[in-house]
């Protein structure tokens, strides 16, 4: 880059002219790609985050493998998040944190419209491509920058490198709190149903069941978590033709000297499906 005028070579579109100062000065392949990986690291945090919030009940105890039309919507919000992770004009948070931003190739002063932020990221489905883009070009300009006519170059208006540092810490550590307060209650959940199938899975009846073929289903939790709790129950089926084995595990929530799951009792009863029903 020099500091003539704001033209582009139409052969070497590589090469950008500008009346900027000379500070201003294309990111390095490096830095793009550590901002990059930032990028992806919140998105799956945040994807993390909204996939324990909408959780349906007993998700962790499902003993089924997961489909691979599970995962379609979780693979196909970060392709959003990564197509539209630029619309704020300064670049995306990992540019920010490491104080890049996005300027038209024409003219470095000039902040890029959302109609070309958009068009630029459009080519990240093809993401090993595009890396692989970053550092063959010499100012790490990929498909998607000379789709759009853009470049990342370093902002001299960026925020102190410590302030910088003191809000990435803040957001990371904010994720971190969220995700904790949510994953309490599954883990407390996890641990009961492993008390309870570890008490049934050596009971001589179960035992008797599974040497015929018959499995536990699914259970249903009836958890209280409270410091003055009442006795909890997990409850196992096993669905025979015409009738019900139902097994029932009694547990207490012990919070003293650390939180753990007592065993109190097992009961076993014998239903018809009429009266199942």
């Amino acid at each position: 880059m020099t500091e003539e005028s704001s033209t582009v070579d139409l052969e070497h579109p590589s090469a950008v002219h500008s009346e900027a100062p000379s500070r201003l000065r294309a990111s390095s392949q490096g830095k793009r790609l550590f901002g990059l990986l930032i990028d992806l690291v919140l998105i799956i945090l945040i994807l993390n985050t909204l996939d324990s919030l909408f959780r349906q009940e007993h998700w962790d105890l499902k003993q089924q493998a997961r489909s691979w039309l599970d995962l379609t919507w979780f693979y196909g919000g970060a392709l959003l998040f990564l197509v539209f992770r630029d619309l704020s004009q300064n670049g995306s948070p990992g540019k920010r944190m490491l104080g890049m931003c996005l300027r038209k190739i024409e003219n470095l002063n000039e902040r890029v419209p959302k109609d070309r932020l958009f068009k630029r990221n459009l080519s990240l489905f093809i993401l090993p491509w595009e890396i692989w883009e970053i550092f063959r070009d010499p100012y790490g300009r990929r498909l998607g920058d000379r789709l759009a006519g853009t470049v990342v170059i370093d902002n001299p208006d960026a925020m102190r490198p410590m302030r910088r540092l003191l809000l990435s810490n803040l957001l990371f550590f904010g994720f971190f709190i969220i995700a904790l307060g949510l994953q309490q209650p599954n883990m407390r959940k996890t641990s009961a149903f492993q008390v309870a199938y570890e008490v049934v899975k050596e009971d001589s009846r179960y035992l008797a069941l599974k040497a015929t073929g018959f499995e536990l289903e699914e259970p249903e939790l009836h958890l209280d978590f409270r410091e003055d709790a009442e006795d909890s129950r997990v409850r196992f089926r096993v669905n025979q033709d015409d009738e019900v084995q139902i097994f029932e595990v009694v547990l207490a929530l012990i919070q003293e000297p650390s939180a753990h799951w007592e065993f109190k009792g097992l009961k076993f009863q014998t239903l018809k499906q009429e009266e199942e029903d």
